[in-house]
C-alpha cells in the first residue's frame, strides 16, 4: 500500500517539475537542476556503470535524478511562496504633540 503511495508521489513530483520548468516565472538558473539531471539520465558516464545482471546501475541513475528533482521543486514552491507576499511601503507617523 505505501509503495503504491510512493510511486503517485514519483508522478507527482515529475508533473511539477515538468509545470516548474516551463513556467517563465522560475529563473533560468533554477531550470539548469532538471537539464542536469536529463543529461545525467542519458549520459554514458555513470557513479556505477549498467550491469547486465539485474540492472543494478540503472538504481543510481533514477535515485539522482529523482533526489534532483525533488531539489528542483522545493526551489520552485519556496520561490513562488516568497512571490507571494505583498510588498508595500509604510511610514511611521509620529505622535502629534499634546498642546
Amino acid at each position: 500500500m505505501f509503495k503504491f503511495f510512493r510511486l503517485i508521489n514519483i508522478f507527482r513530483m515529475a508533473k511539477n517539475s515538468y509545470k516548474y520548468f516551463f513556467d517563465p516565472k522560475i529563473p533560468k538558473k533554477y531550470k539548469l537542476i532538471p537539464t542536469f539531471a536529463f543529461f545525467y539520465l542519458i549520459a554514458p558516464l555513470d557513479l556505477l556503470p549498467e550491469l547486465r545482471i539485474l540492472g543494478i546501475g540503472y538504481f543510481d541513475d533514477l535515485f539522482i535524478v529523482y533526489i534532483l528533482l525533488k531539489w528542483f521543486e522545493n526551489l520552485c514552491e519556496k520561490y513562488l511562496n516568497k512571490q507571494n507576499y505583498i510588498k508595500t511601503d509604510y511610514e511611521v507617523k509620529e505622535k502629534e504633540e499634546e498642546k
